[in-house]
């Protein structure tokens, strides 16, 4: 008798379910066009690191946040730029790891 072992962020993978709906050849189109909405929803932590100062020209405010989220069965570490309503503006970095351990050690230390 095998055991499956499913991890308990592997619920916040919405992968399968957007590949079943689009099909697989379609959705890494999708997601190479909004890579920083699919990071952003993927998030189950984030730290605030400040406001980010943007350009001199630029009437935008923003957070820089930190997250570490759980897509296409990697965890994902990243810095975005957020704005007052909480949606994602931009991605500055990411890095994908295999392991929870490996992933909240970077997320801990500012390697996203």
């Amino acid at each position: 008798m095998s055991q499956t072992f499913v991890h308990p962020h592997a619920e916040f993978d919405r992968f399968p379910a957007l590949a079943e709906e689009f099909g697989a050849d379609v959705i890494a189109d999708i997601i190479a066009a909004e890579v920083a909405d699919f990071a952003w929803d993927s998030r189950f932590a984030e730290r605030n690191l400040g406001a980010w100062d943007g350009f001199e020209d630029e009437d935008f405010d923003a957070d820089i946040v930190r997250i570490i989220g759980y897509f296409r069965s990697r965890y994902i570490v990243a810095t975005c730029l957020v704005d007052a309503n909480r949606r994602v503006r931009a991605m500055l970095t990411q890095r994908h790891f295999d392991s929870f351990e490996d992933a909240e050690q970077a997320f801990l230390d500012g390697g996203g």
